[in-house]
C-alpha cells in the first residue's frame, strides 16, 4: 500500500507567489519539510510539498489520500478554502499551525482532524491511528519533545524562490512572555534540540552559510554558549535572531563572533520604554539600544532591527521621528510591522475587552493592516504612517547612510536593503 500525501503552506496577503517578498529576503520555512520527515517511512508515503509563497500548483491533477495544511492567522482563510476543496474530493484533511493552536474549535469546522502545538509526537500517532482506522478529531501537544524533532526533508521543497542559505533551528522555544506573541502558545519556554543533533545536521547539509531561525536563542545562555563553541569548530558563517541581552554578556559576544555569526535580527520594537513595559518586553532598555548595536558592530556583526508601530504611546509625530532614531542607533537594516493582536493572545483579549478590535477578518492579521483601534490616531492614519516610515527608511539617502556604518558584508547588506526597498514599494498595493 502507498499513501499519497499532500502538505500545503497557504499564502496570505504578503506571503504569496510573485507579490511582496523576493528571494533576496525570503528564507525557506521548515514547517512542511519537518512534517514530511515525521511521516513513518514504513507507510511507503508519496509526499508532495506545496509552499504557495513561492510556487503555483495545480490541485486538480491527481488524488491524495491525506492532505495536511499548516496555517497562521492571516493564511487561515486560504487554508480553510483549500481544506473544503479537498474534503469534497474525498481526501482526509488535517490542519495545524499557529492559528489552529490558537483557535482549534474554529479550525475544526473546516477539516477532519486538528493538531495543536508542535507535531513531533502527535503526527506519527495520527498516522498509526489512521492505519488502524481509529483516527481522532483532535491531537493536542501539551509539551515539546525537541529531541524527537527530525532532520527536515529539504529535498522535497521547491528549489526556487528562497535565499540560498539552508535554514535550521536549535531551540524552538522562548522564555519571554510578550503579550502579542504566539510563540509561547505553540512552543513554550524550552524546546532545545540536543546540540549534537544540530551539529550533525549542519554537517550533513554540506554548506558553509546558514540561517538560524531560533526565536530566542539566549533563553538558555549556557545552551547558547555551548552551541556557539561547537559551531566555531565547523568554520561556517551564519545569521540568526537574538535578544538585546546578547550585548550584556562579554563571553557570549566573544563566542558569538568566533562561531561565525555575520548578522543578527534584534527585536527593538519601540523607542518608548513605557510601551515596552506594557508589552511585557521588560528586558529591552531603550537607553541601551545604541550601546548594544555598537558592541555588535565592534564584533563585525550587522544588525537587522525590527519595530512595531501602533503601540499605545505612538503618535503620528513620534512615528515620523522613528527613521532618525534608527539612523542615530546605526541599525543596519530596519524592518517594520503594525502591531497585531493575534486571536486568543493576552493582547487580543485585552483589546477585545476594551472594544478596540475592529475586525475579525483574519486575512488582515498580517502585520501590514491595522485591525484594532490605536490610542492616538485612526487605523487608516496608522497605516499611512506605516507606509511613510517604510518609504523614508528605504530612500536612497537613508540606505547609503546605513551602509557607511555597516561593519562587514556591505554587499549583502546592500542587497537586503534593496530587497526591502522593493518590498516597501509593494506595500501600498497590498493595503488596497
Amino acid at each position: 500500500m502507498m499513501l499519497k500525501i499532500l502538505l500545503i503552506l497557504p499564502y496570505d496577503t504578503t506571503y504569496k507567489y510573485r507579490t511582496a517578498f523576493i528571494p533576496s529576503i525570503s528564507y525557506q520555512p521548515l514547517t512542511l519539510s519537518t512534517l514530511a520527515a515525521l511521516i513513518p517511512i514504513e507507510l511507503n508515503p508519496q509526499i508532495t510539498l506545496v509552499d504557495e509563497g513561492v510556487q503555483t500548483f495545480d490541485y486538480e491533477k491527481g488524488y491524495y489520500d491525506i492532505v495536511g495544511i499548516s496555517i497562521c492567522t492571516s493564511s487561515s482563510g486560504r487554508g480553510y478554502a483549500l481544506a473544503q476543496h479537498f474534503q469534497k474530493k474525498g481526501c482526509y484533511v488535517f490542519m495545524g499551525g499557529h492559528h489552529a493552536t490558537l483557535l482549534p474549535e474554529e479550525t475544526a469546522q473546516y477539516c477532519d482532524t486538528v493538531f495543536t502545538g508542535s507535531a513531533e509526537c502527535t503526527l506519527p500517532r495520527f498516522f498509526a491511528d489512521y492505519m488502524d482506522g481509529k483516527v481522532q478529531p483532535r491531537y493536542d501537544a501539551t509539551t515539546v519533545c525537541a529531541d524527537k524533532i527530525p532532520v527536515a526533508r529539504r529535498d522535497l521543497m521547491p528549489r526556487k524562490g528562497y535565499l540560498p542559505q539552508p535554514t535550521i533551528i536549535a531551540d524552538y522555544g522562548c522564555s519571554n512572555q510578550c503579550r502579542y506573541c504566539v510563540i509561547n502558545s505553540f512552543w513554550g519556554k524550552q524546546a532545545k534540540r540536543p546540540i549534537a543533533d544540530v551539529i550533525d545536521e549542519l554537517k550533513s547539509l554540506g554548506n558553509k552559510e546558514f540561517l538560524f531561525l531560533d526565536p530566542s536563542p539566549l533563553s538558555d545562555a549556557a545552551y547558547a554558549k555551548e552551541l556557539y563553541r561547537e559551531l566555531a569548530k565547523l568554520h561556517i558563517t551564519w545569521a540568526g535572531l537574538s535578544t538585546l541581552q546578547v550585548s550584556q554578556d562579554d563571553e557570549l559576544l566573544e563566542l558569538l563572533q568566533k562561531s561565525g555569526c555575520i548578522g543578527l535580527l534584534l527585536g527593538f520594537e519601540t523607542f518608548n520604554q513605557t510601551d515596552l513595559i506594557k508589552l511585557a518586553k521588560c528586558k529591552n532598555k531603550v537607553a541601551d539600544y545604541k550601546e548594544a548595536v555598537a558592541k555588535l558592530h565592534d564584533k563585525r556583526i550587522p544588525v537587522l532591527g525590527t519595530f512595531m508601530l501602533g503601540l499605545d504611546g505612538d503618535t503620528r509625530e513620534s512615528l515620523r521621528s522613528l527613521p532618525d532614531l534608527i539612523a542615530d542607533a546605526r541599525i543596519d537594516v530596519p524592518r517594520f510591522a503594525i502591531l497585531t493582536p493575534y486571536p486568543n493572545t493576552p493582547m487580543f483579549r485585552e483589546f477585545e475587552a476594551q472594544g478596540r478590535i475592529l475586525t475579525r477578518d483574519w486575512s488582515k492579521y498580517d502585520s501590514i493592516h491595522c485591525v484594532f483601534q490605536p490610542m492616538n490616531m485612526t487605523a487608516q492614519e496608522l497605516e499611512s504612517e506605516f507606509l511613510r516610515v517604510w518609504r523614508c527608511c528605504y530612500s536612497a539617502g537613508r540606505i547609503a547612510g546605513r551602509l557607511r556604518h555597516t561593519p562587514q558584508r556591505k554587499l549583502t547588506t546592500l542587497a537586503t536593503n534593496i530587497g526591502f526597498n522593493i518590498y516597501s514599494n509593494h506595500l501600498r498595493g497590498l493595503l488596497g
